[in-house]
């Protein structure tokens, strides 16, 4: 329940909670714990208690750290498995072009119907963090379906042998590319680590509670900050942990980039193709002339006759 409001709201909107909760509840304790030992008492022990924190903060700091370049890299990592799937796609809308002209146009469609199931309806799921496998089932059946139209296809050149046998390596990596991303879009830290990073907030906030400063509004003002501070980097591990959920994540650029791309060069090559033909066909003797009909040649003249 917590994890779908953070990741169906704003990233502002949950660093704004995070950090509430992580300064507010240290400081009701921080209140209360002032009031049960007084501040000339922990003055005496805060050489002590100094060095004492350093330790613990520097120790805290460093696993902190650590996961939010792990998750940092996660998200980039992820970012590439998208874009590994993305690039299967657009080199076998490149190579369709080494295809029989009708089974191209049947190809190129396959893959499109694809891209617009995996933008239109697997993304949508995947930032909502709805995994069930039934949303998915489309996008395996139009896999399998481009899979089928490349193995039965049965090349007859040279040229069609070489582009079968790059069309179905390219199948399979985006079998594999796609297994991949769904695999990652159900990835996040263990529930281990988050309760390491809350134990260590609080022995954080204990640590501060020990020294004694004479006024009791700068401690307020450095447990405060300490903990927003922390509460910020927990927002940055919180934004990043689910790679294809919520707004902050992997996008489907690279898929519509492909399909946009491969619009393009298809409808250019077939304009291209069309005009040829028709030049081809006006050059043909008894080429038409209008309204298809047959040109009409003058007749020749009879020939003269002898006296």
């Amino acid at each position: 329940m917590l994890n779908a409001w953070f990741y169906s709201h704003s990233i502002w909107a949950v660093a704004a909670a995070v950090c509430f909760v992580t300064a507010a509840i240290p400081l009701i304790g921080l209140y209360f714990f002032h009031k049960w030992i007084p501040w000339n008492v922990r003055e005496e022990d805060t050489s002590m208690v100094g060095l004492s924190y350093a330790l613990c903060g520097g120790i805290f700091a460093v696993v902190l750290a650590f996961v939010a370049v792990g998750v940092y890299e996660a998200m980039d990592k992820n970012t590439e498995t998208a874009g590994a799937e993305a690039n299967a796609l657009g080199n076998l809308y490149n190579e369709t072009a080494g295809l029989p002209a009708d089974l191209g146009v049947v190809v190129r469609k396959h893959i499109d119907d694809y891209i617009d199931t995996v933008t239109k309806v697997e993304w949508p799921h995947q930032q909502k963090y709805e995994m069930a496998d039934k949303n998915f089932e489309k996008g395996w059946a139009e896999v399998r379906q481009i899979n089928t139209d490349i193995a039965v296809f049965e090349p007859k050149t040279k040229g069609e042998i070489t582009i079968n046998a790059d069309m179905i390596t390219l199948v399979n990596q985006l079998y594999s590319a796609r297994r991949s991303r769904l695999l990652a879009a159900q990835a996040h830290l263990p529930d281990a680590v988050w309760q390491m990073l809350i134990v260590g907030l609080v022995l954080v906030s204990v640590f501060i509670y020990l020294f004694g400063p004479h006024d009791y509004k700068i401690h307020v003002a450095t447990c405060g900050l300490t903990m927003i501070s922390i509460g910020l980097i927990f927002t940055l591990i919180i934004a990043l942990d689910y790679p294809f959920r919520g707004d902050l994540s992997v996008d489907d650029e690279s898929f519509l980039g492909v399909q946009e791309v491969g619009h393009q060069t298809f409808e250019a090559l077939e304009a291209s193709e069309k005009a040829e033909k028709g030049a081809e066909a006006a050059k043909e003797p008894g080429a038409t002339a209008e309204h298809g009909k047959p040109a009409e040649h003058p007749a020749a003249p009879a020939p003269a006759k002898k006296d």
